[in-house]
């Protein structure tokens, strides 16, 4: 399949959730460090076998749909904890390639605190993905929390254990300890699903 068919049968325009292509070849590295690649290309469609052979350049970005298809096929390979799994390798490689002086400048201003960075997920996530917003709850009934939004329908549930993996590395960059629980449906409609994910400090 071409570009040109690529691009028409996926249009980044016309998916409510885009990939950042930094975002999507640290998925790509993912798959060849754990040598999952073979397994994965022969369970998704032919667009995302497409795009995971020839990773979009640098700057571009992508459809949701490759994203989605990858992290399904690794639920049904290694369960939520795979998927986990991939979101900390992918955080860890954004930031290391694009968030660095983000994350730095929130730490100068804020401190050296996850809750820094879970108070400015939007900001974060606006460099690799976009239709994904968020809201950090430092307390209430529910304790910690950090609450996410995935536009459009047919997010996968694989997609909710990637961004806990991705939370989890806010403990790594802050030099601190704590956890992000199991995420929690909290509604689902046609605008998009929202998702609770508990946050224990220290």
């Amino acid at each position: 399949m071409s570009a040109l068919l690529y691009k028409a049968a996926t249009p980044t325009s016309a998916s409510p959730r885009q990939a950042h292509a930094v975002f999507f070849r640290a998925i790509v590295a993912f798959l060849e460090e754990r040598g999952l690649t073979a397994r994965v290309r022969e369970r998704v469609s032919e667009p995302t076998r497409w795009v995971i052979d020839r990773p979009p350049w640098i700057g571009r970005w992508i459809p949701s749909l490759p994203v989605d298809e990858i992290e399904s096929v690794l639920f049904e390979i290694g369960g939520a904890q795979l998927n986990v799994s991939l979101g900390r390798f992918a955080a860890e490689q954004m930031v290391h390639k694009r968030l660095t002086p983000v994350v730095n400048a929130l730490f100068a201003v804020l401190g050296r605190s996850p809750e820094s960075l879970f108070r400015n997920l939007n900001l974060c996530f606006s460099l690799a993905t976009r239709g994904i917003s968020f809201a950090y709850v430092a307390g209430g009934s529910d304790g910690k929390h950090v609450v996410a939004h995935f536009c459009g329908q047919g997010t996968p549930e694989a997609a909710w254990h990637a961004l806990r993996g991705a939370l989890m590395h806010a403990f790594v960059i802050s030099g601190t300890r704590g956890a992000v629980g199991e995420p929690v449906r909290v509604t689902e409609t046609e605008q998009g699903v929202t998702v609770r994910y508990p946050v224990t400090l220290g």
